[in-house]
This record gives C-alpha cells, structure tokens and sequence, in this order.
C-alpha cells in the first residue's frame, strides 16, 4: 500500500511507508509535515488536486494570462517585484519565486548582511493578490513592524517593508 501527502503548491508526493515521506516539497520546498498522509487511491487526494489546479487556471478570455502592465515611460514590460534593500541594491523576485535568503534569490546582495538566514522567506508573486510571503528564517521576520508566523504565508503589497533580522527591505514593483 502507498501513501501521499498533497502541498499546498499542488504536488502529489508518493511514498511506500507510513512516514517515510520526504522532508519537504520537491516542487515548492515547503515542510510537508504540516501535510495530511492519505492512502494513494484516497478520493480526497484527487479532490485537492482538482481545487489547486483550478486555483492556478487562467481566467477565460486570456490564453497567455494577463496582459503586460504599460509603465509610466509609456514602454510595455513587464512588471515584477523587487525588494529594495537600504543600501539601494534590489532582489528582483522571478514570476515564478523561490527563497529569499544569503545562499539563495539576492545572496550577493545579501551577503554583506550575515544577520539574514541563508534561507529567510519564501517569496510567490500573484496577479492579483501581490507578493505572497512565508516567514522561514531562524530569527523572524516583521511585515510593517509586525512579526510574521513561522511558515505561514501573508498577502504583502507594493509598498510595504519586510525586515529581515535586522535588514529592513522595501517591497517595490519593478518595469523590466
């Protein structure tokens, strides 16, 4: 008999025994501790499939997803998130995202600043939710002055500031 655990990210995880599940998330990185274990052939397992697949469709009428944002210099980049960090350097967040951290996204920018995790928050941009962020980091980090939740996700928009440890970085949008 087979096990899985669903991520939040949508990725099925099979394993043979009980608890011989992996760490975490090979898609998303995230602990899959904080997961329910189903029977492979469990109906809820394709239940929760289904629901992340539709949470990530695009909406109808637009097969490539939404149309590019036109800049204030009239160009028609893209734009993405960045967070801007007090000496001026900026972490460009990709569409996909990923870890913020020294030895991850912005680790050269980070490097100067050994107070950072090596890995300090996990980063998902969103079309229409902003940046979507998760506290991962040893020490915390604050959004807007306020603690952040080990491994909780919290909706962050342009404009507001992340301190990581002691490093405050401003959330900005960026035309590229």
């Amino acid at each position: 008999m087979a096990f899985c655990k669903v991520c939040a990210c949508g990725e099925k995880i099979v394993f043979e025994r009980r608890l011989s599940y992996p760490d975490n998330c090979p898609n998303c990185g995230r602990r899959l501790v904080d997961f329910l274990t189903y029977n492979e052939d469990d109906p809820r397992v394709e239940e929760l499939l289904k629901a992340s697949r539709k949470a990530e469709e695009k909406p109808e009428g637009s097969p490539e997803g939404p149309k590019p944002e036109t800049g204030p210099s009239g160009g028609s980049g893209a734009r993405v998130f960045a967070l801007k960090l007090p000496d001026g350097a900026e972490i460009v967040i990709p569409p996909e995202g990923g870890i913020v951290g020294r030895t991850e996204l912005g680790g050269e920018e980070l490097a100067g600043y050994p107070s950072v995790s090596r890995q300090h928050i996990r980063v998902t941009p969103r079309r229409s939710a902003g940046l979507i962020v998760e506290d991962i980091s040893k020490y915390g980090t604050l959004l807007n002055g306020q603690r952040m939740e080990k491994n909780v996700p919290a909706r962050v928009l342009e404009g507001a500031v992340l301190t990581l440890c002691n490093v405050e970085a401003a959330v900005i949008t960026k035309e590229i």
